[in-house]
């Protein structure tokens, strides 16, 4: 709804209620129809928005449609990003105060949400984190916390009887599912941005919180029930692999020991194959290209020029794990104006995750073979001085064997480069959108000559910056 429609029909809206889906429209479609058919007293206070991570599959693509169909329903297409962390997006796209985020599956008990709305306006300032009770399928038994316990993965289901009245005032927990969590818009802590696949966040995220001095909630009233059932099996990949490291990630953030957790892996699972991703978990971490949140590779629509040598040399580099593909058209009228709207895109996306830093490479960048060393010398000089751009790439060096002549060394035809959080709405001014990508062609020579001309003291060229050795680090083949 418009902001004029908004004043117009004195609609303000105080909660959204979020949900994250891949190819689950059934569940989508169910849960946001239950919302308004059995919570019509609050249809003009709450929200529903819909962040589809799927979208161009035939269940996205209707999923897309209830846009259309139900009042005040917001549907996102977000492809670029999935798994745990993608429910962050959910907090940041939020044009409410506060946000309720649940599972695509999830059904509210009548009343629930009305009895919310009046919690919050009885503590508009609540810092905690709001969660409550699960109800079972028979609609009596429930789950009002977890313990932390580990049982397959972290957290068993545990039962206050101070859940079982709805009327019983709220309870601090330790821990508990996240079918259904809420907080205010201002209040939420966010994902760790470099989690992937799905696993590791049930325990993590009330750490956060408590850490910053506020509590996890079990409201009575809150009561919801979950479809676990998955009769088609799970529509998304879940690798194990991912949901270990979710795990390292998040304890090391929340200051947990990690040894427990991979001592009860490495007893459920070959514990060599633990050690292997705990050795990449650790070479991931200690590649300087862990400076960046986000490594992305733009690529053609045709894939043409030289994506074979890209994927080796990304491989050569250690990132191979953590670079994801943007695919954007080629423009062959204006190619470097249709370069700087495709890092505009990158930006772009970094900014709605909320990410410090972002690196994008172009599909026929040359990145030479002591990038990594050079990013290694350059990490403190990074994290020292502001900086809006930094140029990766450059001339790779060649040594002649004795009999042979030297030949000049090949120039790459684009950086990668990275992008800092600082500058990311000048960036998004200055860099093309579809509709302006021909005027600024005109006016720029490149997507480096831009940066140039807009941020003439915060570009760096790490070709221009001191290494502390020619040698390769060991670890980067």
């Amino acid at each position: 709804m418009s902001a004029a429609l908004e004043s117009a029909t004195g609609r303000r809206a105080t909660l959204t209620v979020g949900m994250a889906v891949y190819d689950d429209y059934d569940g989508a479609y169910f849960t946001a129809l239950a919302l308004r058919l059995f919570h019509p007293e609050v249809a003009d206070r709450v929200d529903i928005l819909i962040l589809d991570n799927n979208p161009h599959s035939p269940a996205g693509q209707v999923t897309a449609r209830l846009q259309d169909k139900i009042p005040h329903l917001r549907y996102l297409p977000i492809d670029y990003v999935s798994g745990t962390a993608v429910r962050d997006l959910i907090f940041r796209e939020a044009q409410t105060d506060w946000v309720l985020c649940i599972d695509c599956h999830v059904l509210l008990a009548p009343g629930s949400l009305q009895r919310l709305l009046e919690y919050i306006d009885a503590n508009p300032a609540c810092p905690d984190l709001l969660q409550g009770p699960l109800l079972y399928d028979d609609l009596t038994a429930c789950s009002t916390h977890m313990m932390p316990v580990w049982r397959g993965l972290f957290g068993v289901w545990g039962h206050d009887p101070r859940g079982l009245d709805p009327d019983s005032p709220p309870f601090e927990i330790t821990m508990h599912g996240l079918g259904l969590f809420g907080c205010r818009k201002d209040a939420w802590p966010g994902f760790n941005p470099r989690m992937r696949g799905h696993g590791g966040e049930e325990g993590y995220l009330h750490k956060k919180f408590r850490a910053a001095g506020r509590r996890t909630l079990c409201l009575p009233f809150l009561r919801w029930t979950h479809r676990f059932d998955r009769p088609g099996g799970m529509p998304y990949p879940a690798p194990a692999k991912d949901r270990v490291r979710n795990y390292l990630i998040g304890w090391e953030e929340t200051g947990t020991d990690t040894e427990t957790a991979l001592e009860y892996f490495r007893q459920r699972t070959d514990p060599a194959l633990i050690d292997a991703w705990v050795k990449d978990y650790q070479a991931e971490k200690a590649n300087p290209f862990a400076l960046f949140d986000d490594l992305v590779l733009t690529l053609p629509g045709d894939l043409a020029d030289g994506l074979p040598g890209m994927t080796e040399r990304i491989e050569q580099l250690g990132i191979a794990e953590r670079v994801r593909a943007l695919r954007a058209p080629r423009h062959t009228d204006t190619p470097h104006a249709a370069r700087a709207q495709t890092h505009r895109l990158a930006i772009e996306q970094a900014r709605q995750r909320g990410l410090d830093t972002v690196l994008v490479i172009d599909h026929d960048t040359i990145l030479p073979t002591d990038t990594v060393h050079r990013l290694a010398s350059a990490r403190q000089h990074l994290r020292d001085r502001p900086w809006a751009a930094c140029l990766i790439a450059g001339v790779e060096h060649h040594s002649p064997l004795p009999h042979q002549q030297p030949t000049p060394a090949p120039a790459t035809r684009n950086h990668a480069i990275a992008y800092h959080s600082g500058a990311f709405d000048r960036l998004l001014a200055e860099l093309p959108t579809c509709d302006e990508r021909h005027t600024w062609g005109r006016t720029h020579t490149s997507l480096e000559d831009c940066l140039a001309k807009a941020f003439p003291d915060a570009v760096i060229n790490l070709r221009h910056l001191p290494a502390t050795s020619p040698a390769e680090p060991a670890g980067t083949r």
